[in-house]
């Protein structure tokens, strides 16, 4: 014991728990080496596993050189020895290769620092407690709520001698499972917390509750968990762990980091020996796997023809072969993504689904369709009264099968319970108001049909009654009375029955009778209504009326009566309608009798005439085309008052004939009224249709030589007509050629679309020479207006190179190349003095050969 004591305090180092936030899981096991140095001592073999993310931030804390593991006898408060373990080693735990079925796969990647000790210990009837903790978990854990504040705790248990005679030499479970695989967001996964032990105890899996950090011999606290999430469903309701295979599967929730404990339970001789925990924080991530992903039924209830889909929508899925599962079938399949397939008859089927089949990333899974039509749910149920039991009558109805669950909310909270199981339950109601009841039934076929009704509470049942009406004496009217419950009436005098909703009365005077209606004890309500007892009904069939031609009114009358025949029936909606809606042809007398009851004899008659008056007859000019910029007038007729839109482009809108000046095509409408009767007015429209304006260029004015043929360059619209025709070989052409030998003017006229035209000149000047420029003797740039510029003039030539200006001291002052363009006598903007210029002018000829020249010019002042 001394020798276990001495090792012990020589690796003894009292510190507290880590404060690294970096750690994404752990593990604590020990494995049992045989007995210690000194007798009823064990040697053990102590292991923590700490996860860490391969792809933490560069700048996140690397695993601690040193953890500090505590061992505490079970249920003491103080530690029995705390031994400071350094880093044994490191594990990378990673997929090896891109896994080509996975899009947007992660990378999933652990460095698992190992931290192993031996340490001796004597035996105890109670066991050990061996554990390490840490600060803080990562941030921003999907499913812990502050986790980047809550501590983290690993836990491994040593039986004792109570546990079972040989718990001491117990060894921990090893899990099988590998901790790298890819979990997809609202897609199915498997992950493996399997595990093996050595000592041949049976094992049973559950999910645990996370520890937080907590004092030595202190309970263990639980972590916080998020709304929607608790340690029994740490990533929500659609990730189930199987107790026996330890294989946690299910829907994979959004994507985020989720902590989850899975503590396996060892059982020897009938009862549990240890507890063994893993905690790990599990990604899940914006990815999907190809894989097939069917809803576990598909059922219909009203017919025998399903649709299936993959709820997977990966784009690596390529193919699809459906077999529907039809016993002896060969037309039971489907290639088709998303197939409709009808069942020959009712029963189950086995539906199986192979994606990319016979091709990388194929998949298969299998679902059931269940075909049992004819059912529907259904319930009936009164309105009633607060604080009275109301009855719910189940209507729903299988055609298959039998109706075997029922799920009704009565749509209020507490106090009282707002929901039933039963089949045919009784629900009192604490409160006024209008509830929404909804109930789920099932069948054992696996049909499901949802019935949603809304149910009135108040403090007397609702209850309605015609109004007052009269009778012809002899004659009989049916009382109508709506609610729901028990009906009373009184008198019975006259009355065809009194406990019916809709007694025929035939009083002999005139008689007010009364109706209850009650829906039990306490819960009641009354209305009454007169019936008067006449000798004729009354009418008046109302006031002469004037509409315009075409259109509709409605007739009506003012009476007692309850029955009605009209005439002429032609233009009549219904001839026996208290309010006939009539659509008159013309002017016209309508004859209306009215009854008080059956009896023929028993009637009374009126008329009201119906004049027609014609709309306002609108006649409006045809559409028009003008040009941009240009307007025209628009001429409307047929009555008094007009009014155009829109106001855009328009000199006036009240007008009947306003000038239009569009900017582009429009249709104007007219609004034109008369003063012959109709109040209601009349509408046409016209379309001002605006061409583009036509630019027409002539060209510029050249100079020619004679015997030459020259081209004329016109541009800017569709047609083109040049005038006078003299010397053009096609005067409708755009470019025509010209071959004159005196001085010629020509006018180019130019016509677009919608007729728009423009005129241009160019002015030929016909030179008694060969191809040459002339360059002015002298020019004097003084702004008169007259010879200002000194500019070439080319004759016959196909091609203007350069002209070019020196002054007497031979310097550059104007140049210009390819264009022809004139000097204006300033160099830099400033006037030069008046003096002798030399100039150099070149450029092509029609015939081909370059014409080059050089001269003087005077420049004076």
């Amino acid at each position: 014991m001394r020798r276990l004591l001495a090792t012990i305090c020589a690796m003894l180092a009292m510190s507290s728990a880590s404060e690294a936030k970096h750690i994404s899981g752990g593990e604590m096991s020990y494995t049992h080496l045989g007995a210690g140095t000194s007798a009823g001592t064990g040697r053990y073999s102590i292991t923590l596993r700490l996860y860490r993310d391969c792809n933490a931030p560069s700048d996140a804390a690397a695993l601690d050189p040193e953890a500090p593991i505590v061992i505490v006898r079970r249920n003491a408060s103080v530690p029995f020895v705390t031994l400071q373990v350094p880093l044994t080693r490191v594990e990378r735990s990673q997929m090896m290769r891109p896994d080509p079925c996975f899009t947007n796969r992660p990378f999933v990647c652990f460095d698992v620092g190992v931290y192993t000790v031996e340490a001796e210990l004597p035996y105890e009837a109670s066991g050990y407690e061996v554990s390490y903790q840490q600060c803080c978990r990562l941030g921003n854990i999907a499913n812990v709520a502050n986790s980047g504040t809550a501590g983290a705790k690993y836990i491994a248990f040593i039986p004792g001698l109570s546990d079972h005679p040989m718990g001491p030499a117990n060894n921990s479970p090893v899990f099988n499972g590998s901790d790298t695989v890819v979990v997809c967001r609202n897609a199915f996964f498997n992950y493996d917390f399997s595990a093996r032990d050595v000592d041949g105890d049976s094992l049973v899996y559950e999910f645990a509750e996370a520890y937080t950090r907590t004092p030595v011999g202190a309970p263990y606290e639980s972590l916080a968990y998020t709304s929607g999430f608790s340690f029994r469903e740490p990533m929500g309701g659609g990730v189930r762990l199987d107790r026996m295979t330890g294989v946690m599967s299910g829907r994979a929730p959004e994507e985020g980091v989720y902590v989850v404990t899975v503590q396996v339970l060892e059982h020897r001789d009938g009862r549990i020996l240890s507890r063994h925990r893993k905690d790990l924080q599990i990604r899940v991530a914006d990815c999907s796997a190809a894989s097939v992903e069917l809803d576990s039924n598909y059922v219909n209830c009203d017919g025998f023809r399903l649709t299936f889909q993959n709820n997977n929508a990966n784009p690596l899925i390529k193919t699809y072969s459906w077999d529907f599962g039809v016993a002896g079938a060969t037309n039971d399949t489907s290639a088709l993504e998303r197939p409709s397939f009808t069942f020959p008859d009712t029963g189950v089927y086995r539906v199986r689904l192979i994606t990319n089949r016979n091709r990388e990333c194929t998949d298969t899974g299998y679902t059931f369709a269940r075909v049992f039509p004819g059912f529907s749910g259904g319930f009936s149920v009164d309105d009633g009264c607060k604080g009275i039991p109301l009855a719910f009558r189940d209507t729903s109805k299988a055609a298959y099968g039998r109706v075997d669950s029922w799920r009704w909310d009565f749509g209020h909270p507490t106090p009282n319970p707002s929901t039933s199981t039963v089949q045919n339950p009784v629900h009192t109601y604490p409160a006024n108001g209008v509830y929404d009841v909804r109930l789920i039934v099932g069948s054992d076929k696996g049909c499901r049909d949802t019935v949603d009704r809304r149910v009135n509470i108040q403090g007397r049942p609702s209850l309605t009654v015609p109004p007052d009406q009269a009778v012809c004496r002899g004659d009989s009217i049916r009382l109508l009375a709506t609610g729901n419950g028990s009906f009373s009436w009184s008198p019975a005098t006259g009355l065809s029955g009194t406990t019916v909703p809709d007694p025929k009365a035939s009083p002999s005077v005139k008689t007010r009778y009364v109706v209850t209606l009650s829906n039990g004890p306490g819960c009641e309500n009354s209305a009454s209504v007169e019936i008067d007892v006449r000798s004729l009904p009354f009418i008046d069939a109302g006031r002469d009326t004037t509409v315009c031609l075409t259109d509709t009114v409605r007739l009506r009358p003012s009476t007692d009566g309850v029955r009605f025949s009209w005439q002429p029936t032609s233009a009549l909606d219904d001839p026996s309608a208290r309010n006939p809606l009539a659509r008159p042809s013309g002017t016209t007398t309508y004859f209306v009798s009215a009854w008080l009851g059956s009896a023929d004899g028993c009637v009374a008659r009126d008329s009201v005439k119906v004049t027609t008056v014609p709309y306002p007859s609108v006649s409006i000019g045809a559409d028009t085309v003008v040009c941009l910029g240009d307007s025209a007038m628009l001429r409307a007729a047929g009555g008094v008052s007009f009014r155009w839109s829109p106001s855009a482009g328009l000199s006036a809108t009240d007008i009947p004939n306003p000038v239009a000046s569009p900017s582009r095509s429009t249709v104007y409408l007219v609004e034109v009224r008369d003063d012959a009767g109709c109040p209601k007015p009349s509408f046409d429209s016209v379309l001002v249709s605006v061409a583009p304006r036509v630019v027409a260029d002539a060209g510029r004015d050249t100079a020619i030589v004679a015997g030459q043929p020259f081209r004329l360059s016109g541009s800017g619209g569709g047609r083109y007509l040049w005038s006078p025709a003299t010397g053009l070989s096609d005067p409708t052409a755009s470019n025509p050629s010209v071959d004159i030998d005196r001085d010629q003017r020509y006018v180019l006229t130019v016509t677009g679309e919608g007729g728009c035209s423009d005129m241009d000149t160019v002015h030929i000047r016909v030179f008694q020479t060969a191809p040459d420029i002339f360059v002015p003797t002298a020019f004097t740039p003084n702004g008169d207006g007259l010879n200002d510029i000194l500019s070439p003039l080319p004759v016959g030539i196909a091609e203007f190179r350069f002209f070019r200006v020196f002054n007497r001291w031979g310097q550059l002052v104007f140049s210009t190349t390819g264009t022809v363009k004139g000097w204006d006598g300033r160099v830099n903007g400033r006037p030069q003095p008046a003096q002798t210029l030399t100039w150099h002018v070149g450029g092509l000829g029609i015939d081909g050969r370059p014409v080059e020249k050089k001269g003087t010019t005077t420049l004076y002042r």
